[in-house]
């Protein structure tokens, strides 16, 4: 698995639970000493089973389930200040929260134009009756919930209502109120 997935997971968690949380779950995960402190490198190259390892403990810390953990990271990942490249290229996906979620099957295409090595699983979008359904492909557990968690701050980013179903592949979307809220501010040329 890719180091960004751990970096932003490790960066999550020390925002969210503070430094010394970080150093509890990377101790009951079995990380190393330098993971302790320094967390990981962005660019290197882990096994997912140490990604399983860190949410399974950070769950216990937190006292969440992990897949509530990987939905707040989704909304972390687009809200917090230092993630704004990620929210600029969701942004990219479309003018309105519809064309957003329609655009969604091109983000791992998109994903690897900006991190070449980054694998991001198979996204299927499908019309329903009153919003979309996106398909998640395997090779990434608990990506259908990191996903929602993205979608319901991409709903707030564009000011639409919308409500999610999560199941285990799949996310619901349905179309509430395209035009609920002022939407947060976005400027194509950055």
């Amino acid at each position: 698995m890719h180091g960004l997935c751990f970096r932003a997971l490790h960066s999550f968690l020390c925002d969210r639970m503070g430094e010394a949380a970080w150093r509890r779950i990377a101790t009951a995960a079995g990380l190393g000493a330098p993971f302790l402190a320094d967390g990981f490198e962005a660019f290197s190259r882990h096994e997912a089973g140490r990604f399983d390892a860190i949410l399974a403990a950070a769950a216990q810390e937190g006292g969440i389930t992990g897949e509530a953990l990987l939905e707040d990271l989704g909304t972390w990942l687009v809200s917090h200040p230092s993630c704004e490249g990620v929210r600029r290229l969701l942004r990219f996906g479309g003018a309105d929260f519809a064309g957003f979620l329609f655009a969604l099957d091109e983000l791992p295409g998109r994903a690897r134009l900006a991190v070449e090595d980054l694998d991001l699983p198979a996204l299927e979008v499908r019309v329903v009756e009153g919003g979309a359904e996106l398909r998640v492909g395997a090779g990434m557990a608990g990506f259908a919930a990191l996903l929602a968690g993205v979608i319901r701050a991409m709903a707030d980013d564009y000011g639409t209502l919308s409500v999610l179903d999560l199941g285990a592949d799949r996310v619901l979307v349905r179309l509430v109120e395209a035009d609920f809220a002022k939407g947060r501010q976005f400027d194509l040329a950055g």
